[in-house]
């Protein structure tokens, strides 16, 4: 300022009046990132001086600030110019190829009842989704010690900070990682610093809907992955033409997962608590379910980060598609399994592995599978809608 600084009569300056006149860049392009004071004994300049010399930096700042560059913006590109396609594995994609039935299990006692099938099953891979990490550690070796490989799923959102969740599943030492956002695709794809055979599969979050998103995370370093849940049978079967089909991973039995919530409902209804650090932790003992308008009862799952998603009542299967899907070439099958007991674990695995053979016809698999659930099942999202 060409004015000095005077001494006070009144207010001196300080940190708040400078932040005040001097920093309020609002209604500007600009921002204050960080401000340092040295002031000695009681001094003071006048607020008009003050918004000034705020004005004059501010037509500096925009006198020196670089022009933007010009963007240009082509159209009419083909999906192979923007994301090239990838080579198929022809040994795969033939209809003589083995169909691989994977369960992805959120309990121990889903994963001792799957591993007592493992032959029956022809079981090679185990997805867990664990909410707490000490059960996952049990699981994990309990998968390992039945020479089934050991795929870890990671939460669907992680903030920054939240990184530890990565190395924490390094600690236990999976076989491959059910990847659900770019972070963890990011963190784990580094085939160099892993054990030979680890692979990382993509998950329906990643919300892969067409050929260019799914051959990019593809070629990004995914072994399979699962398209989007918004897709119908008819635009899963375009997504298998735009990549090889026998990478993509189709999920044939679940309960939909409605929505991913921040709010914890146990942490709101069963502690006084504000978060993790002192709610008690009621989801280690307590299952909540979301009763809606109809009646149907959602069960609500908590994740490692204290996030809940909300699973709908009632399951939804794909066996009527699942033919159709084997021509297509699609050869990796999940069944998401979310509160089911391990008599029910045993009669969905075995019901679908059994029509994977060829033994039994899709319709009887729906009627059992639908005799365990309290409200059926559903065909779901494969469903296709005629639009007019």
């Amino acid at each position: 300022s060409a004015m000095a600084l005077q001494t006070a009569s009144g207010r001196p300056l300080d940190e708040a009046l400078v932040r005040e006149k001097l920093c309020a860049f609002g209604g500007t392009s600009f921002e204050l990132k960080r401000l340092s004071l040295e002031l000695k004994g009681s001094l003071a300049l006048p607020p008009g001086e003050l918004k000034r010399l705020r004005r004059a930096l501010v037509e500096a700042l925009l006198a020196q600030q670089i022009p933007a560059l010009p963007r240009h913006v082509s159209v009419g590109h083909t999906a192979e110019e923007i994301a090239p396609r990838l080579e198929p594995q022809a040994a795969s994609r033939s209809p003589q190829a083995e169909s691989l039935l994977v369960p992805l299990l959120r309990t121990l006692e889903q994963v001792d009842a799957a591993l007592e099938l493992r032959d029956p099953l022809g079981l090679s891979d185990v997805e867990l989704d664990f909410m707490e990490l000490v059960g996952l550690g049990a699981a994990a070796e309990r998968v390992r010690a039945r020479g089934v490989r050991l795929i870890i799923a990671t939460p669907r959102v992680q903030k920054p900070g939240e990184e530890g969740y990565d190395r924490r599943f390094d600690r236990l030492r999976p076989d491959g990682i059910l990847a659900r956002h770019l972070g963890a695709l990011e963190h784990f794809k580094d085939a160099a610093r892993r054990p030979p055979g680890f692979t990382v599969h993509g998950d329906f979050s990643l919300n892969a809907t067409n050929a260019i998103t799914a051959r990019t995370l593809l070629d990004f370093g995914l072994s399979t992955l699962t398209p989007a849940y918004d897709l119908d049978l008819a635009q899963l079967f375009d997504l298998c033409k735009g990549v090889p089909s026998e990478r993509l991973e189709v999920t044939i039995h679940q309960h939909l997962p409605l929505f991913h919530n921040e709010h914890c409902v146990y942490s709101h209804l069963l502690s006084n608590g504000h978060d993790y650090r002192d709610c008690g932790r009621p989801c280690e003992q307590h299952l909540i379910q979301l009763r809606d308008g109809d009646g149907l009862e959602h069960p609500v799952i908590v994740d490692v980060g204290c996030r809940n998603t909300v699973f709908n009542a009632r399951a939804q299967s794909a066996a009527a598609c699942l033919p159709a899907l084997l021509t297509a070439g699609v050869r990796r099958f999940r069944v998401e399994l979310v509160r089911e007991n391990g008599a029910e674990t045993r009669r969905v695995l075995l019901a679908y592995r059994e029509l994977l053979q060829g033994s039994r016809k899709p319709r009887d698999v729906i009627a059992d599978v639908g005799a365990l659930e309290k409200y059926g099942v559903s065909a779901g999202t494969l469903v296709v809608v005629n639009q007019r």
